[in-house]
């Protein structure tokens, strides 16, 4: 098995990256910083003796990620996985943001995800493949902050639904988690509502998961019942709410 870990140099996506090499599989490790990519592909191919090659692109500005993806799969087994973790968040992520910036969020947090999908199809589809996307529980309604990342992520719920609707589950699994807050640098320091989980253990739930059936599952499984709330409070209240 190929998977392709697409932020996979730290957060999530490292942990994925490791938790897959300790399960066998042979990896592509996407990510922007080259020698951070790179380092964990020398560890993880030394500790668990498996095939690692890694890309290193800047997915805020590639006009083509899904061509590069692709390209750089060309040495390795036909790709049975796909996994979606990369996703930058900004703490001017408001109205009044300006439009290269706005940009940039779109770039890594949709057209990267659409267009590594697009282009990694026809493969995952003759693997019987899983692609697995990652939302957030900051999509589960609209708010004054977060607006372009919250947008991007209910988007990516979209094509869940799309991909799900145009394959059926003998050709394709399709899987969607809505992550709540991760122990990461983006969370560090920050008064939350709960406390965050280890990327590690999320890792292991996702891993367990490939090659299932097709799903939606928001995890940690706690941060489901805050996203339920936030979603049924009465427009009243929760604009009350604003920040």
């Amino acid at each position: 098995m190929t998977a392709v870990v697409v932020g996979a140099s730290s957060g999530l996506g490292r942990a994925l990256a490791t938790e897959l090499a300790r399960r066998g599989s042979g990896l592509l490790l996407v990510a922007s910083d080259a020698r951070d990519v790179e380092a964990l592909a020398a560890d993880l191919g030394i500790r668990y003796g498996i095939a690692v090659r890694t890309l290193a692109i800047d997915l805020a500005r590639a006009p083509d990620p899904g061509g590069a993806v692709a390209a750089a799969l060309a040495e390795l087994p036909p790709p049975s996985v796909l996994l979606l973790a990369a996703g930058w968040s900004r703490v001017d992520d408001a109205f009044g943001l300006d439009a290269v910036r706005i940009g940039q969020l779109l770039a890594v947090n949709l057209h990267a995800p659409l267009a590594i999908v697009h282009a990694l199809l026809p493969a995952l589809r003759e693997a019987r493949g899983t692609v697995v996307l990652f939302g957030s529980i900051a999509a589960v309604r609209g708010r004054g902050r977060n607006v372009v990342y919250a947008g991007a992520k209910r988007a990516l719920e979209s094509l869940y639904e799309s991909l799900r609707q145009a394959y059926g589950p003998h050709e394709l699994h399709v899987q969607l988690y809505r992550l709540g807050f991760l122990a990461t640098n983006l969370t560090h320091g920050l008064a939350l509502p709960l406390a965050p989980s280890e990327p590690a253990s999320v890792a292991r739930i996702v891993a367990g998961r490939i090659g299932g059936r097709s799903g939606r599952w928001t995890v940690p499984r706690r941060f489901a019942l805050l996203a339920g709330i936030v979603r049924w409070l009465p427009w009243p209240l929760y604009r009350r709410m604003r920040g």
